[in-house]
């Protein structure tokens, strides 16, 4: 993780993939055994960014935000993913980076939705999910985990998966488990239907271009209700998601205004460049990096193929927990 210094006070930060470190790695460390971490979640887990002060699995990312969000990106081996548990105050948005998943949800997570690269599912709290990697390769997904000002990292497991832990692992290690917010207390929940799921869920072949007043084209995804009705699936207040998509050689700029930042991400993998002024990045195959409020940006494409970013804007209204 390195800055990029600019003439603004606030100096962008970068977030190499590759220089990224698994929680599987950082909590073997304090006590919990790698054959637990990657058992209960994706085969690896990279946190990127959290808030300061957050406590639980995430709270060892690199990048410290604003208040109300984590992002992370996960990494499954071949028809791997994580158990059933549910995120209980926590919106959970999954991007496909690379591969082909199944997003599953529900008490038997007999429901599922299939996502490509390119498309997003966003699961509210309350319900069981889990995802697998449906390839012959090593996939990843961006994941967005969106609270509100004080969120916690909390989610809840089903009791018999808690008891195998245990009875293979001991009472050290649910103790460790519990102390970075991953607990052993869910029963049923709620029922949200595919109908209802769908509604959530966003292809990138279905995007529609939008101008902004920069004059720079973006796809909105995800934004809150009251913001942008163009995006097909709506997020919480303080996040809103869209795609930038460039040609070989094109450049693009705009201006982040005084209450929001944004992260750029290279979702597509082509070599792009962020300059603020005179300072310049380059962003390679997942990498990502914040722009500061007020910034003017311009990203320009230096591949020879398309490239695509996304762009996960933020702001510092403040959330109502357990919103739908």
């Amino acid at each position: 993780m390195t800055s990029v210094a600019t003439k603004s006070q606030e100096k962008p930060v970068l977030a190499r993939f590759g220089e990224l470190v698994p929680y599987q790695s950082q909590h073997a460390e304090n006590g919990v055994p790698r054959e637990v971490m990657e058992y209960l979640a994706a085969n690896k887990v990279f946190p990127v960014v959290a808030p300061a002060g957050l406590v639980g699995r995430n709270a060892l990312a690199p990048v410290k935000g604003w208040p109300g969000l984590c992002i992370t990106i996960a990494q499954c081996t071949p028809r791997q993913g994580p158990v059933a548990h549910n995120h209980t105050a926590t919106l959970e948005t999954f991007f496909c980076l690379d591969g082909r998943f199944d997003i599953v949800w529900g008490n038997q997570l007999e429901h599922r939705v299939t996502l490509e690269p390119g498309d997003l599912c966003s699961v509210p709290p309350g319900m069981y999910r889990a995802f697998r990697n449906l390839t012959d390769s090593e996939a990843r997904l961006l994941v967005l985990i969106q609270g509100d000002q004080n969120m916690s990292d909390k989610i809840e497991m089903p009791r018999a998966i808690g008891e195998e832990v245990r009875q293979k692992h001991g009472d050290k290690v649910m103790e460790l488990l519990a102390a970075i917010n991953m607990r052993f207390q869910g029963g049923d929940t709620p029922e949200f239907t595919p109908a209802q799921m769908q509604q959530r869920v966003a292809r990138q072949a279905g995007l529609k271009a939008q101008a902004t007043s920069d004059k720079e084209t973006v796809y909105p995804i995800m934004a809150p209700k009251s913001a942008d009705r163009s995006a097909p699936v709506e997020a919480w207040p303080g996040m809103s998601v869209a795609m930038l998509s460039s040609k070989p050689g094109e450049a693009s700029t705009a201006k982040v205004d005084d209450s929001h930042c944004q992260w750029l991400i290279n979702v597509g993998g082509q070599e792009c460049e962020v300059s603020f002024g005179s300072e310049r990045a380059a962003l390679g195959r997942f990498d990502m990096i914040r722009v500061e409020p007020g910034t003017t940006r311009t990203v320009r494409n230096l591949s020879s193929e398309p490239a695509r970013l996304l762009l996960v804007t933020q702001g510092k209204e403040t959330i109502v927990a357990n919103q739908g």
